[in-house]
C-alpha cells in the first residue's frame, strides 16, 4: 500500500486520475460556467426586478421550457409580441361647426403556426385623452369571420383588456352561439379566438387550431385633436425559454443562472472558513494540550449539540438576514466542531514524530512547527472534509429559502423551490418549476460529493490503491 501525498499539488494530481475526481471537476466547471453566464444573459438590474410582476408582464404564465416540444411531437405556441411600432396607424380630424372629432385607425397582422391554442392574450391600450374616447376593436381571422370588441369608452392612462375581461367572454360566447346555435360548455377566448368552426365547437375539447395570417384593427374615437391612442398586443404562448416560468411569469432560467453563484458562494466560503476554523482549533488543541485542550473540547462538545437549524430559522424569521449575514451565523455557531476532533487525534500523533523533535531542538518556535510541519499534514485531509461540506451548506440555504426565509433579494434554487410547492406546481403538473431546480441542486451536490470522495480516496491509507 503506497504512501498518501503530502503536498497540495501532489494531492491535486492524484484526484485529477481517479475517475470521480474527473466526473467531479466536469461538473463544477459546467456549474461555475453557469456562474460567467450571469452578468451576460441576466445582469443585477434584472434581479432587482425579481419580486415585481410588473417586470415580467410579458412573459407567459406557468409555461414549460421550449425542448419539451421534442417530447410532445407537436409545435407549442411561443408568445407572439405586437409593439406600437408593429401597428400601422392613421388619423384624421372633423370639425363641425364647434365639434372636434378625431378618428385614428390602427392596424397590424401576425400569423399563427401552431398545433396547440395559447394560454391567453392581452390588448394594452395606451390613451392620451383630456376627456374619454371610444375604442373598438375588430380580431379578424384567417377565415375572414370576425369578433367585434365594441362598447369601449377609456379615459386616459393605461387599459389592458385580455381574455378573462367580462366583455370578451361575452363577444366570444356570442361568436360560438352564432355558429352552433348553442352557447359554449366553456367559455375560452384564447381557445376560440383560434379555432376552426364547426357544428360542435360549443365543445372546446372538440376545436381545432386555425392556422393562418389574422388581422387586428382598432378604431378610436376622440373629441380632442390632441386624442391619441397606441395599443401592445401580446398573445401568450405555452412554452418559453430554456427553463420555463413560473406563475408570476418570471424567467426560471435567470433564477436557475442566479442560484449557481450564489450557491456555489455560500456552500465554498462557508465551508471553507468553518473547515480551516475547525482545522486551526483542532491543531492548537492537540499541539499545546493541558488547559488549552480541555477547553478547546468542552466547547466542541457544547457547539456540537446545539441544533443550527432551528437556531437559523429563528433569526431568519426575525431579522431576515442576507446571504452573507447567514455565512456569518454559520461561521458562528460552527468554529469548532467534528473536524476539530478528528485534527486533534491527528496531531496528537504527529507531535510525537522525530521531526517535531528535531524542529524543537532546533529551537524552532511552536507555531513554525505548526505551519511548516503539522498544518501541511492535515491540509489534505481538509480539503476532503470541504468538499463534503459544500453540500451540507448547499442544502442549508436551499432549506431556508424554501421555508422563505432565505436571502430576500437574490433568487436562488431553494427559493424557488419554495415558490412552487406554496404554488402546488407538483399538484398542477408544472414539473419544469420543481425538476429543474431541484435537479441543479443535486448535481452541484453529487459534484462535490464525488471530488470529497477523490479526496478521501487519495489521503486516505485504507482506501488508496496498491
Amino acid at each position: 500500500m503506497s504512501a498518501p501525498p503530502t503536498g497540495v499539488k501532489a494531492v491535486l494530481k492524484e484526484v485529477l486520475r481517479t475517475k470521480s475526481g474527473v466526473v467531479a471537476f466536469a461538473l463544477l466547471i459546467f456549474i461555475a460556467s453557469l456562474a460567467i453566464l450571469v452578468p451576460i444573459w441576466a445582469p443585477y438590474d434584472v434581479v432587482k426586478k425579481w419580486n415585481d410582476q410588473r417586470a415580467w408582464i410579458e412573459n407567459p404564465r406557468v409555461a414549460a421550457p421550449e425542448w419539451v416540444e421534442f417530447f410532445v411531437g407537436k409545435k407549442l405556441p411561443k408568445t407572439i409580441k405586437l409593439y406600437p411600432d408593429d401597428f400601422k396607424k392613421r388619423s384624421f380630424v372633423v370639425t363641425y361647426k364647434n365639434l372636434t372629432m378625431k378618428k385614428i385607425y390602427l392596424s397590424t397582422s401576425f400569423r399563427y403556426k401552431y398545433d396547440d391554442f395559447p394560454s391567453e392574450f392581452r390588448f394594452f391600450l395606451f390613451v392620451r385623452s383630456k376627456g374619454k374616447v371610444e375604442v373598438t376593436v375588430r380580431f379578424i381571422r384567417p377565415d375572414r369571420s370576425e369578433i367585434v370588441i365594441s362598447g369601449l369608452t377609456l379615459e386616459n392612462g393605461t387599459k389592458v383588456i385580455d381574455s378573462t375581461d367580462e366583455l370578451v367572454l361575452e363577444k366570444t360566447t356570442e361568436f360560438v352561439k352564432s355558429i352552433t346555435g348553442r352557447e359554449p360548455v366553456v367559455v375560452a377566448p384564447e381557445v376560440y379566438f383560434f379555432a376552426v368552426k364547426s357544428p360542435d365547437m360549443y365543445d372546446i375539447s372538440k376545436v381545432k387550431v386555425l392556422k393562418g395570417t389574422y388581422r387586428v384593427d382598432i378604431e378610436v374615437t376622440g373629441f380632442s385633436e390632441e386624442d391619441d391612442v397606441d395599443v401592445k398586443l401580446i398573445i401568450y404562448g405555452k412554452v418559453y425559454g430554456l427553463a420555463g416560468t413560473d406563475d408570476m411569469r418570471r424567467d426560471l432560467m435567470i433564477g436557475i443562472l442566479w442560484g449557481a453563484p450564489v450557491a456555489l458562494a455560500f456552500g465554498l466560503i462557508t465551508a471553507i472558513c468553518v473547515t480551516l476554523l475547525q482545522t486551526i482549533f483542532g491543531i492548537i488543541s492537540g499541539f499545546y494540550g493541558g488547559k488549552v485542550d480541555e477547553i478547546i473540547q468542552r466547547i466542541t462538545d457544547v457547539m456540537m449539540i446545539i441544533p443550527l437549524l432551528p437556531i437559523l430559522i429563528l433569526i431568519s424569521f426575525f431579522y431576515r438576514p442576507g446571504i452573507f449575514s447567514l455565512i456569518l451565523v454559520l461561521i458562528a455557531f460552527g468554529f469548532v466542531g467534528t473536524t476539530t476532533k478528528v485534527v486533534r487525534s491527528m496531531v496528537l500523533q504527529i507531535r510525537e514524530e522525530p521531526c517535531i523533535e528535531a524542529a524543537k531542538s532546533y529551537g524552532a518556535s511552536n507555531w513554525r512547527i505548526i505551519l511548516r510541519h503539522i498544518f501541511p499534514r492535515v491540509l489534505p485531509y481538509t480539503f476532503s472534509i470541504i468538499s463534503i461540506s459544500v453540500p451540507v451548506y448547499i442544502f442549508t440555504e436551499a432549506a431556508l429559502s424554501f421555508l422563505g426565509l432565505g436571502d430576500p433579494v437574490l433568487p436562488t434554487w431553494g427559493k424557488i423551490l419554495g415558490d412552487a410547492e406554496a404554488a402546488g406546481a407538483p399538484i398542477h403538473g408544472y414539473w419544469w418549476w420543481v425538476l429543474i431546480p431541484a435537479g441543479f441542486i443535486s448535481l452541484t451536490a453529487a459534484a462535490f460529493a464525488l471530488l470529497g470522495y477523490a479526496f478521501d480516496k487519495v489521503v486516505n491509507p485504507r482506501l488508496r490503491e496498491m
